[in-house]
Parts: C-alpha cells; structure tokens; sequence
C-alpha cells in the first residue's frame, strides 16, 4: 500500500488534518479580522490625534488591496485643496503684477534722474561761476560782479568764490550824495503851440526799434513832453503796486514806461513802497522834503528835470512829476545833464534798462532796453549814454532797470520783459496822454 507517512504522534491527537486550500483561507480571515481589531482599537484611543492609513495586502487570488494599520502616526497635516487655475487669467495676474512692479518704480526712477540732471546743471553753473570770478579777465569778472550785485534776487551770487577784499575791487563807487550841476533850461526850446499846430509834418509819437551794438530795445520818441505824467499806484505803502499796464489804462494813457525804485527785498516785494521821493502834480507824496535824493522829473514848463536835490529844492524847481532811483551799490541816476555825459555813474553791468532823456527841441525819449534773455544779454549805463546821444538828448537819467524794465504801446506790453514771473508790480511810471491832455 503506498501513502504518504505521518510524523509520528500526528496521528495520534485525533484531529483532522485540513487541506491546503481552507487553511490558506483561514488564514486571511484571521488576518483581516486582527486588523479590523486593530483598526478599532486606534480609533477608539485616539480618535484626534492619529490617523489610520490603509495599506495593501495581495491575496495571490484577486491582487485585491486590504486595509492595514499604518504603524507610523503621521503628524497633523492638513492637505491643501486642489486649485484649479485658469491659464488665461494666470497670465493676467502676472501681467498685472508687472504693471503695478512699474507703476511703482517709475515715479522712483524719475526722482533720481531730476535730481542727477538737476545736480550736474548746479556743478556746471558752479563750474562757470568759478572761472568767470577766478578767471584770468579783470574786466570780465567785474562785468559779471557788477551786473549780479544790481539784481535783488541773486545779487549774492559774487560772494559765493570772491572775499570782501576782492569784491571792493569791482564794486561801483557811491554817487548817491555827490553833487551835480543844475539843467539850464535855456538849452531846452520848445516849441510855441502856435508853430507845433501848424507844423502837420511832426508825428504826436514816433516808436523806433533799437539795434546799436549789442543793445536792443524800444525807443518812444514823444513830441509834447507836457503830455507825459507821472502815474502811481493806489496808496503808497498801504496797496500793491500795479503792473504797467493797468497803469497806463487807470490814466487812459496811449503808451509808458515803468519809472521810480522801490522797495524790493530778494526780489519780493509787491511794488508798493516807492524808494526814494515821488511828486505828483507838484506834491510830495512820498519822501521827505529836507533828504537829498537823486531826482528825475518833469518840470510845469514841460523841461526834464535831473539831479542830486532835496524834496524841497525840487518843488522850488518847479517840479511836477518827479521820481527817484539809485542802483543797490549807490549809483546816481543822472547821465546827462546839459550835453555832458556824467562819467562818474557810468561803472555799471549789463542789465535790462530803462531811461529818460529830452532833446532840444523838448521831445521826451523814453528808452527801454532788453537784457537777462537769447537775443541780448542787457546794457551798461554807458549804453544808454551812447542810444540818448544817438537821438540827440541834451539831458537823461537812469530809472529803474532790470526785471521792472517794460514799454507799454496799444495796451501791450512791447518789450521782451527779464522777470519770469511776468510782469512787476510798480509803485510809479511815466505815462503818455492823449496829445493836448496834458495841457489841459
């Protein structure tokens, strides 16, 4: 009989020997109900703090994955949502992104490049300042001195390379108290109303464009000298002065030309407090009568009238209309006083100007010339002298220049005016009436 032996004391214990198969199967079964056990443990002991894993278990049958305990505890960890992002509006996000990086940075940006473009315009102009002020030209650093110590604004800007010592070099000497000689009158013939009537070939004004050298300007030639007035602002210290061409229209004038100094510290002031004397129709309205000024006027006989006097010589005078100036280093204002040219206040710089003359025969010149601009740079006193005898002026005075310096003609102003702000504010100008007014 073949067989297959048992080891001994098998057969013995009585029990039956399983086949291969069903103990295979129980064998999964014990299995699976060990991890459900387990499963249920973990979930009762830590139902927060542990979480329960599924592992897989093959069974060579079905390759079937079976639940097992993950025997690492795994950390709280949340998994984020799955974002689903739309490829069309990513790309906008970031191109929003970027336009926002720019819109940022561009203000930054152009800050820097003013202040880089603002800072090698300021070396530059230090740069030049410093050759003109320490250059090898005398005569070129007392121009420039000159000119900057006339302005109100920058008159400072000498000081910045050159000592107290070198500034006397260049500094205009003082003629505001020096004595000058009276105009005689008897060289100034003017015309009997009776011949002007007649005389039909004479024009009432006569405007003529100045181009002599490097001076350019206007100058307004007027026949009757007792058609021009003297025109003011509101109330002297109390009111801001006016622009000259409100001026002009408060008189219902044809033309004018600004006149008088007046107050203006740093280049600030509104026009309001006149400097020096003023007359106006044969009054002291400002000024006092026992101070000596520098005075240019019209008399009641229509003569100009220039000179070093006090308020209460000039009313002796017979002065009508009448104003003052000096330039900030104590330049006198008369230039010519009876054919003579007054050297002694000629040390001037280049600046716009503006003047006064009369000629023989007693036409008025008023003269404005431009400066601080392309086209000229400005004009000396000497220039004036030159232009006044060009046109045969006998007598002329110097009037407030620079920025101030501005012809009005039809209501408009004709010259290139130097202030950038527009026009000043003026305390007084000279004003042409309608021919005959000024006789009235």
């Amino acid at each position: 009989m073949s067989g297959r032996h048992l080891p001994p004391g098998k057969a013995e214990s009585g029990k039956k020997l399983k086949s291969a198969p069903d103990s295979y199967e129980e064998n999964i079964t014990d299995i699976e109900q060990q991890v459900e056990e387990s499963s249920a443990f973990f979930d009762e002991s830590e139902p927060e703090e542990s979480a329960v894993d599924s592992i897989s278990v093959r069974t060579p049958d079905t390759e079937e994955a079976k639940p097992a305990k993950k025997r690492k505890k795994q950390t709280d960890h949340k998994v984020p949502a799955e974002v689903t992002l739309d490829p069309e509006n990513a790309d906008e996000d970031k191109h929003k992104a970027r336009r926002k990086s720019r819109s940022v940075s561009v203000p930054g940006r152009i800050f820097a490049f003013l202040g880089v473009s603002i800072g090698a315009v300021l070396i530059v102009l230090l740069g030049i300042i410093w050759v003109i002020e320490k250059g090898p030209s005398p005569t070129l650093t007392g121009s420039f001195t000159r000119s900057m110590r006339e302005t109100s604004a920058i008159r400072w800007i000498p000081s910045i390379f050159l000592s107290e010592d070198e500034l006397a070099k260049y500094v205009s000497v003082n003629t505001e108290q020096a004595e000058t000689d009276s105009v005689n009158t008897s060289l100034i013939h003017l015309a009997d109303e009776a011949v002007a009537e007649n005389d039909k070939k004479q024009e009432y004004l006569q405007l003529i464009d100045i181009a002599m050298g490097t001076c350019k300007g206007k100058l307004l030639i007027v026949r009757d000298p007792k058609s021009v007035i003297l025109g003011t602002s509101e109330e002297f210290g109390k009111t801001p002065g006016l622009q000259l061409t409100e001026m002009v229209a408060k008189y219902d004038g044809l033309a004018g030309i600004n006149a008088g100094g007046f107050n203006d510290m740093n280049g600030l002031g509104d026009g309001g407090r006149p400097q020096g004397l003023v007359i106006v129709d044969s009054e002291i309205t400002w000024g006092a009568p026992s101070h000596r000024y520098n005075v240019v006027g019209i008399d009641n006989d229509g003569i100009l009238r220039i000179g070093t006097m006090s308020g209460t010589k000039a009313i002796e005078q017979g002065m009508k209309w009448a104003v003052s100036f000096v330039t900030h280093d104590g330049l006198a204002s008369a230039l010519i006083i009876n054919g003579e040219v007054q050297s002694q206040n000629l040390g001037s710089g280049v600046n716009p100007r503006t003047a006064i003359g009369q000629r023989e025969d007693g036409s008025l010149l008023l003269l404005v010339l431009d400066g601080r601009s392309i086209n000229t740079l400005g004009a000396t006193m000497e220039d004036i002298v030159n232009v006044m005898l060009e046109y045969g002026a006998v007598n002329a005075g110097n009037l407030d220049g620079g920025s101030s310096s501005v012809m009005v003609y039809g209501g408009e102003i004709i010259n290139n005016c130097a202030s950038v702000t527009g026009p000043r504010r003026i305390p007084t100008g000279f004003i042409v009436l309608k021919e005959g007014e000024g006789n009235a």
